[in-house]
Parts: C-alpha cells; sequence; structure tokens
C-alpha cells in the first residue's frame, strides 16, 4: 500500500515539475522571438541611416 502511495506522488510531483518546465520553455521561446525581432528592427535602423549617410 505505501509503495503504492509512493509512486503516485511521485507521478504527481513529475506532472508537475514537466508543466513547470514547458511553461519556462514557452515563455523562453516568446523571448528568444522577441529578442530576434528587436536585432532585425535594429539592423533596419542601422541599414537605412547608413544608407542616409552614404546619400549625403
Amino acid at each position: 500500500m505505501a509503495t503504492g502511495q509512493i509512486s503516485r506522488r511521485h507521478r504527481l510531483v513529475a506532472a508537475d515539475l514537466a508543466g513547470e518546465n514547458a511553461e519556462v520553455l514557452r515563455e523562453s521561446e516568446g523571448e528568444e522571438a522577441s529578442a530576434a525581432a528587436e536585432e532585425k528592427v535594429f539592423g533596419l535602423e542601422m541599414l537605412w541611416k547608413k544608407m542616409i549617410i552614404d546619400f549625403f
């Protein structure tokens, strides 16, 4: 009986940790996508500024 209870607790803890890991991964992927978008915008801004400077 005790073994079944421990096993059930282990499964519940493992499921909880898996859910937390999945949430952290989703947040991390969102931050990476946001950072990549910011880098792209920054690169385009720098390119535009260079084109203006080269024009004059």
